[in-house]
């Protein structure tokens, strides 16, 4: 095997040469870049396109680098804007290339820049990205934010040791008589934990490689950094990591995001490069917290003002007739509405309206790859973390939020023994809906034993939501993926035989370090090895090139889906005595609400507000009256009685905070 040493000298000489070649101003993939370099392409695209762009400093990062915002459409007015943010970690470069190649397309074309505002991040976490580019890499996640993580009068005394001098930070394997892992027998590079039930006993101990620098008995515990700016956002913040911080938005790179978005209202849908995925795969629910909607126990003040009793359980949809009985004609009740008044809790699970669209627009996607004959059959993505931005985005702002793994390695595909029984996956992805049908109850649950499918996965069942359309036989397949597999003795898990293959297939086996003896300064005969950091995430930099020009086109479709607001039409019936019934039609054009479900339970965003000017007098109705939720591809009507002359002109007005405002004319005895 080549010599780590060399490796890491030749990698640096290649980064002083991509360098070199940036510098002449040309954006190339042809390399990962740096902190350094990401700021000053920034710089740069700003200088060559003034009239068209704006560089915003929201933030400094405690060790010191800009953390910058591109506008692009800064000469645009009234415009809904998106927010591109990339690699909070900080230890997913890809990432970072893709907001990068993100920007040159959006350049490079009109198409997409000429209604709407774009805000890119490529890089909110500076301090750990340089990490990829350090002499010794281990994948770092926090930034420079001092932090003493281990509580005693020193900083930063005790972080990872380089011990080999490979370049990487690895694993320590120490023989031990209470050891806790036992070397696979699958494969001896990988170390699993000793189960007692099989009657297997530990023989090594398992450490991050490195020394007890500060003589605690304790290693690695406090290294250099830092807060993590990925897990450091307000929704289900993780207090319990020491990593992510005291509070929400205690480093300045997190503040700083969050500051910029509240301050640009405008930002109708928001996008996240990193690890998670919510274009293949729609947010995960699951989680314990939401409130019981069907036992509702009306407070005290609430149960006289709505003469109910406070003794009672309501369900939610009773309470929303209840308020609409005591609410002002024409206000509009919904339940998101009811349960804000009432506090029922945080939401902690996507809501089932919205999952609806994330799901309808991640089995377009997922057809999208598959014209391009990309494949997804990888490891599945990881589910979004707890202080992440893109939960932030959904459920704090009330936005669509769409994130993106732009790499993840493939799974190893397993060679099934032949069964007429059993129909391959290649059949079942091509089959219609009758096609899987006539497979009939044998062969359906053949399928469904191929993947390890439990008891509650019936045949019948899974035919039923077929035949009633509620699942594609391709849905169905996903579905059957991603059900999680037992550990079986003896055989490695997926995710260790897909990094072990893709190490020694595509990267001639140095994404594993191999196994070394070590003479360790405090735990004596140790050995050195394991997977190498970045490898999960960070391809070589020749393929970045066509793993970002397939998948980024996608979110570019995804503005398409947007909400588009406009007048209908109006409908102006003459009552007599000079009075009139106003009807206004508004119409929502886009595949997307607006806003979404969960930004009715937030009432966030602002809503549309309908606004009549002119010289009459308001019988009934507002004269600024909100609308709070518009369906995709739906009409709202607003009405209003007035008092005016027979040639008087009415001004009316769609005002929003994220959509072009618009006018439009009525004249009393006639249109305009």
């Amino acid at each position: 095997m080549i010599d780590r040493k060399i490796i890491c000298v030749v990698l640096g000489m290649l980064f002083l040469t991509c360098g070199n070649l940036f510098a002449q101003g040309v954006y190339s993939a042809s390399h990962y870049h740096n902190e350094k370099e990401v700021q000053q392409l920034l710089e740069e695209i700003h200088q060559d396109h003034q009239g068209k762009t704006r560089l915003h400093k929201i933030a400094g990062s405690p060790g010191g680098t800009p953390v910058s915002v591109l506008e692009i459409g800064s000469d645009l007015k009234d415009v809904p804007a998106l927010f591109v943010g990339a690699n909070f970690e900080g230890n997913v470069p890809l990432a970072t290339e893709g907001a990068l190649r993100l920007i040159e397309m959006l350049m490079d074309s009109s198409k997409y820049t000429t209604q709407l505002k774009w805000y890119i991040l490529p890089q909110p976490n500076p301090d750990a990205a340089k990490n990829f580019f350090a002499k010794v890499k281990y994948g770092r996640s926090v930034n420079d934010y001092e932090i003493n993580n281990d509580a005693d009068d020193a900083i930063n005394e005790d972080g990872f040791d380089d011990l080999n001098g490979d370049g990487f930070i690895t694993q320590l394997r120490v023989k031990s008589f209470n050891g806790t892992h036992i070397i696979s027998k699958a494969d001896p590079r990988i170390m699993v934990r000793a189960d007692a039930a099989r009657g297997e006993r530990g023989e090594y101990k398992i450490y991050s490689e490195g020394a007890d620098n500060d003589n605690d008995g304790k290693y690695n515990e406090d290294g250099e950094g830092g807060i993590n700016p990925g897990i450091s956002f307000p929704h289900l913040f993780p207090e319990e990591k020491s990593e992510a911080g005291l509070w929400p938005g205690q480093t300045p790179e997190v503040y700083g995001v969050m500051r910029f978005i509240y301050d640009h209202p405008e930002i109708a849908m928001v996008y996240t490069l990193g690890s998670s995925d919510f274009c293949i795969s729609p947010p995960k629910g699951g989680r314990k917290g939401d409130p019981d909607l069907n036992r509702i126990k009306l407070p005290g003040r609430y149960a006289r003002m709505l003469n109910a009793d406070e003794n009672q359980t309501y369900t939610l949809d009773e309470v929303v007739e209840l308020v609409k009985d005591y609410s002002p004609a024409g206000t509009e009740v919904t339940p998101q509405i009811v349960a804000g008044m009432l506090g029922l809790g945080p939401a902690v699970n996507p809501l089932d309206e919205d999952l609806k669209f994330y799901s309808d627009f991640s089995n377009e996607y997922r057809k999208y790859l598959q014209s391009k004959e990309f494949s997804t059959d990888n490891l599945n993505p990881e589910p979004a973390k707890d202080g992440s931005f893109e939960l932030w985005a959904y459920y704090h702002l009330g936005v669509p939020s769409f994130s993106m793994n732009l790499f993840s390695v493939p799974k190893v595909k397993e060679e099934k023994p032949e069964d007429e029984n059993t129909p391959s996956a290649e059949e079942v992805v091509k089959m219609t809906d009758d096609e899987f049908l006539a497979l009939g109850e044998e062969k359906v649950t053949a399928l469904l034993n191929a993947y390890n499918a439990s008891d509650n996965f019936s045949a019948s069942k899974f035919m039923e939501m077929v035949k009633s359309g509620k699942l594609t036989p391709e849905q169905l397949l996903e579905r059957l993926k991603n059900i999680p597999q037992p550990e079986q003795k003896n055989k490695l898990n997926e995710k260790e035989k897909a990094l072990l293959a893709w190490s020694d297939e595509e990267l001639n086996g140095e994404g594993f370090a191999e196994w070394q003896s070590f003479q360790h300064p405090q735990l004596g005969e140790v050995e050195i090895g394991g997977f190498v950091p970045y490898l999960e995430s960070t391809p070589k930099a020749e393929s970045v090139d066509s793993l970002l020009n397939v998948q980024l086109p996608w979110l570019l479709q995804l503005t398409k889906k947007l909400p588009q607001i406009s007048f209908a039409g109006e409908e102006l019936e003459e009552m007599g005595a000079g009075i009139y019934k106003l009807d206004l039609y508004i119409e929502n054009k886009g595949q997307l609400p607006y806003p979404i479900a969960m930004g009715q339970r937030n009432s966030q965003p602002a809503p549309l507000v309908i606004v009549l000017d002119g010289d009459f007098e308001l019988l009934e109705g507002l004269k600024r009256t909100p609308i709070r939720h518009i369906g995709a591809n739906q009409v709202e009507k607003v009405s209003w009685l007035i008092k005016a002359g027979s040639k008087d002109v009415i001004t009316a007005k769609i005002e929003s905070a994220v959509f072009p405002d618009q006018v439009k004319q009525i004249k009393t005895g006639g249109r305009l």
